[in-house]
């Protein structure tokens, strides 16, 4: 063996004893650190299973309520209870789930709908999704709440916000227009014809646009400026 492989050979040996030596010093604080990670690591893993459990679960609940959602409004007294009672269990079992967080959505448009604005409002601002046509749907479910309430320019700036968001040319195209009417709701009717005008040059083939056309021809009988499209 020459110098160089003697050298080389101690060196490597040398290396082995200072990792040992590093190892068997700081042991406790290696164990603690292993047994952290796989905790975390195991805790993540039972998270997600319990979250894909409890979405399942979610699922079915509110696959059982949609229908009656959709027809609240002929539903007698009693079943309009019955589904705002399931919505809230939803909500409180499986709200950390995509459809209890769908059930916040629903319950918000029914409070809308029978006049509980603040329940409404309470539920459309902690509902939160990444898809941005129902996150479109919470800001103007607010916004219909501010309606009510006549607060038409909050309503006007919620609407316009939620067609900013939403990414389906037709939901674009209808808040624009409630934007619109809620200007004109304020007395502010040079603002409601900016936007009916982009609603009819921007989406051009909608029933938008349409609606929006007559409430022009509408304000121009009434004496407001309207520009020739």
């Amino acid at each position: 063996m020459n110098p160089t492989q003697k050298e080389k050979t101690f060196d490597e040996s040398t290396l082995a004893d200072r990792w040992l030596e590093i190892v068997l010093l700081h042991k406790n604080k290696l164990v603690a650190l292993v047994s952290i990670i796989l905790i975390v690591v195991g805790g993540g893993l039972f998270w997600m299973q319990k979250v894909k459990t409890d979405e399942k679960a979610a699922s079915l609940e509110l696959m059982k309520v949609a229908p009656y959602v959709a027809s609240a409004s002929s539903a007698s007294p009693a079943e309009n209870d019955a589904v705002l009672g399931n919505l809230q269990t939803i909500i409180k079992r499986w709200g950390h789930t995509p459809s209890g967080n769908q059930a916040r959505l629903y319950l918000a448009t029914l409070y809308c709908n029978s006049g509980k604005t603040g329940e409404a409002l309470a539920l459309y601002e902690a509902f939160k999704s990444g898809n941005k046509d129902l996150q479109a749907s919470a800001i103007g479910g607010s916004a219909a709440c501010r309606v009510q309430q006549k607060k038409y320019a909050e309503a006007a700036a919620g609407y316009e916000k939620a067609s900013q968001t939403a990414e389906n040319e037709a939901l674009k195209a209808m808040y624009l227009n409630n934007a619109a009417e809620s200007y004109r709701l304020d007395g502010q009717p040079a603002e409601a014809v900016k936007r009916f005008e982009q609603v009819v040059k921007s989406w051009p083939e909608s029933s938008s646009a349409a609606v929006a056309q007559r409430t022009l021809w509408r304000l121009e009988g009434q004496g407001v400026p309207v520009p020739q499209l």
